[in-house]
Formats: C-alpha cells, sequence, structure tokens
C-alpha cells in the first residue's frame, strides 16, 4: 500500500531566517510572529504601538525564540526606512516580509464612505504596501533574495459592497504584489499575495454586528471565520525554502469565498 505523504513543514521550516511582519500588534500580525518564531525564524516585530509588541516579543523569548521589537509607521517613509535599516545594522540580511499592516474601514456602502476614511485605508494598505517594499526589496537584493508576502482580502475580485475602502486599496495590493514579482524574480526575490476572507481578529471582531455574526454559516462552503493561525501558517509557508517556485500567486486563505459555492 502506498504511503500516504503527510502535508506538514518539519519543525524549523524557517530556521535562522531574519523575517519582518508588520502590524505585529495584534490579530494575524501577533499570530505570525509566535508562528514564525516557532518553526525557528528570527522575528522582527513592527507596530505603530510599541507596548504590544514588546510584550509579544517577551513571550516569544519566554520560549526559546529570537527577535526584536520596533515601533514604526508603514505610512510613513521615513518611519520604513529607519525600520530596515536597523534591521540590517543588527542582523547583517533580510530574508522575509510579511506586510500584514492595514486597518478596517467602517461598513458604508461608497456614496456614504468618508473621503477620510478611505485616504486612511489606502495609506496604510497600499500606499503602506508599496513603501515597505520600496526598501525591503533592495535590503534582500543586498543578501541575495528573499521572499515576501502582503496580506490582501478577497475584495481585491469579489464586490463586498459595504467595503469600497478596502476593495481599492487591495486592488492596488494585488497590482503590486504582480509588478514587484515580474521585476524582481531575476533578482532572486519572490512576491506573493493572501486572499483573506472572513478571519476573526480583534479589531474585526469590534466592528462585527450581531446581524454578520448570524450570516457566518453563508459566508463561505467551510461555514465559518477564519482563524488569525490559518492566515499566518499560509504565510509561513510561502515565506520558507519549500516554497521556491511561486512568486506572483494570489493565494486565496478565505474558507472557499472566493470560488462561489454555496454552503451545504
Amino acid at each position: 500500500m502506498a504511503t500516504v505523504p503527510q502535508n506538514v513543514l518539519p519543525p524549523n521550516y524557517l530556521k535562522d531566517k531574519v523575517i519582518l511582519i508588520t502590524g505585529a500588534s495584534q490579530g494575524i500580525g501577533e499570530s505570525s510572529a509566535f508562528t514564525f518564531a516557532r518553526a525557528g525564524a528570527i522575528v522582527v516585530l513592527n507596530a505603530r504601538r510599541l507596548e504590544p509588541i514588546q510584550h509579544h516579543l517577551a513571550a516569544i523569548e519566554a520560549e526559546g525564540g529570537r527577535g526584536a521589537a520596533i515601533q514604526g509607521d508603514v505610512a510613513d517613509p521615513a518611519s520604513v526606512e529607519a525600520l530596515i535599516d536597523a534591521i540590517m545594522k543588527r542582523y547583517g540580511r533580510l530574508d522575509g516580509a510579511f506586510n500584514n499592516a492595514g486597518v478596517e474601514q467602517t461598513p458604508a456602502k461608497l456614496a456614504d464612505t468618508s473621503i477620510e476614511d478611505y485616504d486612511y485605508t489606502n495609506s496604510v494598505k497600499s500606499r503602506g504596501t508599496f513603501i515597505c517594499m520600496k526598501y525591503e526589496i533592495p535590503a534582500m537584493i543586498s543578501g541575495g533574495g528573499g521572499a515576501i508576502v502582503n496580506n490582501g482580502s478577497v475584495v481585491s475580485e469579489r464586490t463586498i459592497p459595504a467595503y469600497p475602502a478596502p476593495a481599492g486599496t487591495q486592488g492596488a495590493v494585488l497590482g503590486l504584489t504582480r509588478v514587484a514579482a515580474a521585476g524582481y524574480g531575476l533578482d532572486n526575490i519572490r512576491v506573493n499575495m493572501l486572499l483573506t476572507g472572513g478571519i476573526r481578529t480583534p479589531e474585526r471582531e469590534a466592528l462585527t454586528t450581531p446581524e454578520m455574526r448570524s450570516r457566518d454559516k453563508g459566508f463561505c462552503p467551510m461555514g465559518r471565520p477564519g482563524k488569525a493561525e490559518e492566515i499566518a501558517a499560509v504565510a509561513g509557508w510561502l515565506l520558507s525554502d519549500y516554497c521556491t517556485y511561486v512568486t506572483g500567486a494570489c493565494i486565496p486563505v478565505d474558507g472557499g469565498f472566493l470560488a462561489g459555492l454555496s454552503p451545504g
């Protein structure tokens, strides 16, 4: 009888890789920091608030992990440049980056969305992803290559009327991911994007109404929201050496939402 292969990566599948995680204060970023550290990575936690990432780093180090916590704002070019400079001075290289930072829009249709809300969402997600890659890519080239994962959303490909700001900004991230993958493949840099579905993080939970919760079972074929650790697992695989021929891909992690299937 043939042996069924196990779809499990080795325990240290990110061993000694220096990996930056933006938006690491909570939710997907927090979960990814622990997931990558437990896989052997040296994790650099970045967020606008220093106290949460220092707390996470202390917990990671208590488990035997390694890393640093560096405060910064992905929407500020000087802050991102200083972040990458600090990584290079401390470690001499940047092997991977999970560009996860983002903000939520208060649900509203396009005409009811404020310009301020749209601009804020765009500044962090679209502009912030561009700024991060602008400084990450040269650092990776200097070290012989690397891998970037941009955390995106299903709204870049399938309309949800109450989220015009994420739709516009995530569509831009999709384009940036593909143009970066095309432009730097010969430099041994891979760039991919996650299209995440309904993931329950503390920030999203605060904006989730009882009516929205009642629709969870009908949202996707799997009939439930995703978990932060499920996103972290796919991001870690894309950043690892077990994914060396995947670039320019936009991978749904959405319980089947983009497949357009009906649950049940």
